[in-house]
This record gives C-alpha cells, structure tokens and sequence, in this order.
C-alpha cells in the first residue's frame, strides 16, 4: 500500500535520448559551419554528411519513447520540434551533396598532363629553384621526366 505522501504515478524521467540528439544536432550544425567557413577541423567530410542523419535517428528514438511511455518519458514538444529540425539539416545535406555534383569544373585549374609554366620556389634550405632547374640534366645522372611538390598548409 503506498504511503500517503507518495503518489501512485512514477516519476517521469529525463528522456535521455532527446538530448543526446540535441547534442549530434548542435555538434552537426557546427561541423558544417565549420566547412562552410573554411575553417579546418579533424573531422571528415562525410561526417558532414552522416551526422543529421544519426541524429535524425536518435531523435527519432527519443520521440518515441515520449509518445510511447508518456508517464515515464517527457519531451513530447521539444523532441518533435528538433525532429522537424534534423529532419531539415538532413534534407540540405543532400540538397548541397547533389547541388555540388553539379558545379562546373573551372576553366583556369590546370589540367591533368598539361605542361605547367615556369616558376621559382625556395627549397627546403630556402635558396630559390626554378622549375627549369630542376629539369636541367645533371651529368653522369639521367634527365628526370616528373617533378612532385608538396605544399604544406600552414608553413609560409
């Protein structure tokens, strides 16, 4: 027999899912942002892509147990709202995915075999060398047909 103070409800408990989603929603929001600044992160492209959708699930999972278990779970509001909203970050992923297959190529990028003109950067000791140097036949050493560059971001 319950005691007097209590009543026979349960408590309802914070729907852990919804804030979980809450968070993948936020942490999706900011990696494109991010991207779209230009700025760099650890994370990978396709995580871009793939974060509204998991958040989009978990939330999912949080609004069902709102609606499922209401005298357990709470969050019927506030879980529908950000499902609504993860459900829009989902679908400008793949608005901007298939937006971006179709950007032109430009015209000024250089194209693959095409001869690059001649230039003049420091090597690793910081003397200037020229592409044309590089080329130049060396004796007693075979002529090289290919020079690779490597730039480094961040280090000018």
């Amino acid at each position: 027999m319950p005691e007097p103070n209590q009543s026979s409800t349960p408590k309802r408990h914070a729907n852990s899912a919804l804030w979980l989603g809450i968070f993948l929603i936020l942490l999706a929001i900011s990696s494109n942002l991010f991207y779209f600044l230009h700025i760099p992160s650890a994370l990978l492209p396709w995580v871009n892509v793939a974060l509204p959708f998991v958040a989009l699930l978990v939330l999912l999972l949080g609004v069902v147990r709102a609606f499922g278990q209401p005298q357990l779970y709470r969050g019927k509001i506030l879980g529908t709202s950000l499902l609504l909203l993860s459900l829009l970050l989902c679908a400008g992923s793949v608005a901007f995915l298939i937006g971006a297959r179709h950007i032109p190529r430009s015209a000024g990028a250089p194209q693959v075999g095409q001869r690059v003109p001649d230039f003049t950067l420091s090597d690793s000791t910081g003397q200037p060398i020229s592409l044309t140097e590089l080329f130049a036949a060396t004796p007693g050493a075979a002529q090289p047909k290919a020079v690779l560059l490597v730039f480094y971001r961040g280090y000018w």
